[in-house]
């Protein structure tokens, strides 16, 4: 058995059934099968395809035009497929930024970023459980959930239950501007079905409000 990954994942990759291998597993074979640089270069090149995930024009447009909350498009597994300015500098200084579960779960400052972490993190597992619905098996999102089971006992715990709600309320710390209490709302989009818009907003006149204000004046290099 190869250290650190599932038996069963391992031989659904010999099979050809993982459709893009996360890049822990990469380096995890190629530790073990001992490739030199030129090879595991390679490797990664042939699992990363150099045609990335991409979204219409319009979706593109519409998260950029949103300049009062922070705004992400994502898919069913909740990959980011766009973001805003003012998203991307929420997540400033994170590494897990591509998808929204591996932020939740894989992130080692998502707990002090989310201040009920537990709450969002159960949230997050129900948003994805009911996205994807039958299709749960689907390769791409086996393939998201193997490896959060692997990385991560929380998510093994809470996939297993899948009992909680999607919560409307995000409740964060940022570094820069402190807490804020957010109303967050999934939209869809006219002519991209498979694209849903994540929008975090305040209410207007508190506090959250100002703080959401001030990110953006730092994300502009205004001060």
């Amino acid at each position: 058995m190869l250290t650190g990954l599932d038996p069963e994942y391992y031989a659904r990759l010999e099979r050809g059934e993982v459709a893009e291998p996360p890049d822990w597993v990469l380096d995890v074979l190629a530790r073990v099968f001992g490739l030199d640089a030129d090879a595991v270069d390679r490797m990664h090149r042939l699992a990363h395809p150099a045609v990335r995930r991409r979204v219409p024009p319009v979706v593109q447009q519409t998260v950029d035009n949103w300049h009062r909350a922070p705004v992400f498009a994502v898919n069913r597994r909740l990959d980011v497929l766009a973001s805003n300015r003012l998203a991307r500098a929420l997540f400033d200084g994170m590494d897990h930024t591509d998808n929204l579960m591996r932020h939740a779960f894989l992130e080692p400052g998502a707990q002090g970023f989310f201040r009920n972490w537990e709450r969002e993190a159960c949230s997050k597992v129900a948003h994805l459980a009911a996205a994807n619905g039958d299709d749960a098996d689907a390769p791409e999102v086996r393939d998201l959930v193997d490896q959060l089971c692997s990385e991560s006992t929380e998510f093994r715990r809470m996939w297993g239950r899948r009992d909680a709600e999607v919560d409307e309320f995000k409740h964060m710390y940022h570094p820069e501007v402190g807490d804020m209490d957010l109303r967050h709302d999934t939209l869809s989009v006219g002519g991209a079905p498979d694209v849903l818009l994540y929008v975090c907003h305040a209410d207007p006149g508190s506090a959250a409000e100002e703080a959401l204000t001030l990110l953006g004046i730092l994300a502009a290099g205004e001060t």
